[in-house]
């Protein structure tokens, strides 16, 4: 199995955390958050894993190199963005690596949910992407009817966040229209006819650490015992 973190942004709502470091680097509890994502990954059987950057790219590239150094079985490649692509331009610019079904991670999230079970649910499914979603209150924006995205609107009673946890395949990254972010271009796609599978979960921990609030809700979340995440402080495993 294989992975894609999304790692190139500036993290601008998390400054001045961000000021010197790259987003996925700021530490959980002393562990950098990208090790905790990586070290779940390979705990889960991803073998073959991918990252983008572009925001203070020489010091997740340096930090990077030290990961693969300790990590000799895993395969990593870097994708060094000559500007800031969004996450869809990420996915197109590195198409290459984008060979078989792969699931793709933002590079601020810290959740407990098995991520090889998405894997595993777009396969059943048989869908060229598949995204997880949860209820969020001031998130729900995606639109589920059984197990299929219809489409994302507003925030609603009704509706789903996207967790920034998906799996896509050769044919959705070949299919990428030329928008840079992701609802307008999965809308595009929608509207010629692909398929967007859910995967609807509850009952685990997720968090996005893009503010300082929420940055700080994890730790004392992990602090308190209240969420228990693999690889993560206080009792990293």
């Amino acid at each position: 199995m294989q992975a894609f973190v999304l790692c190139a942004g500036r993290g601008e709502r998390l400054r001045p955390l961000t000021d010197h470091l790259p987003k996925p680097l700021i530490p959980v509890l002393g562990k950098p958050l990208l090790a905790i994502i990586l070290d779940q990954l390979q705990d889960q059987g991803f073998k073959r894993i991918a990252l983008n950057t572009w925001y203070l790219k020489e010091k997740l590239k340096a930090w990077v190199k030290d990961y693969a150094l300790a990590h000799p079985d895993l395969k990593l490649q870097l994708f060094e963005e000559p500007e800031l692509l969004g996450p869809c331009g990420a996915l197109r610019y590195a198409a290459s690596f984008f060979n078989a079904p792969t699931l793709v991670i933002n590079g601020d999230i810290l959740t407990n949910f098995p991520l090889k079970t998405v894997y595993e649910a777009r396969a059943r499914q048989g869908v060229p992407c598949l995204m997880l979603v949860r209820k969020v209150p001031g998130l729900n924006k995606v639109r589920v009817e059984g197990n299929r995205v219809t489409g994302f609107g507003e925030d609603s009673p009704e509706g789903w966040a996207f967790t920034g946890i998906q799996v896509v395949t050769p044919k959705w990254v070949a299919a990428l229209p030329p928008e840079r972010d992701m609802v307008p271009a999965y809308q595009k796609l929608l509207a010629q006819g692909f398929t967007i599978g859910a995967l609807a979960g509850a009952g685990f921990y997720w968090q996005d650490l893009g503010t300082p609030a929420s940055y700080q809700k994890a730790q004392e979340d992990l602090l308190s015992g209240r969420a228990l995440v693999p690889f993560a402080p206080p009792h990293a495993s």
